[in-house]
């Protein structure tokens, strides 16, 4: 995703392909925290599973962020977005 975002800055990539990027990058994202959620790890993973799925949540705010410039048009929520994905990593 965030390789998308930085062709459509710099106009290599058409709008409509960065919205199928991150609309493909969302669905995985929420098909990882289910599985993620419905994992049960032993008591000395819990810590790093806990981690793991913020990391997907992180990861997943950040794309309905970006998904917000698709609805009123304002690039900003690219620069919002990141934070959040860079906290995931």
């Amino acid at each position: 995703m965030s390789l998308g975002k930085i062709f459509y800055k710099i106009d290599d990539l058409p709008k409509a392909d960065l919205k199928a990027r991150v609309d493909a990058a969302l669905a995985t994202y929420r098909r990882a925290e289910v599985r993620i959620s419905a994992l049960q790890p032993p008591s000395s993973l819990a810590h790093a599973h806990d981690e793991y799925l913020a990391a997907v949540r992180l990861f997943e705010q950040s794309a309905i962020e970006v998904l917000k410039m698709f609805d009123d048009g304002n690039d900003e929520h690219l620069l919002a977005a990141y934070p959040l994905s860079q906290e995931g990593k």
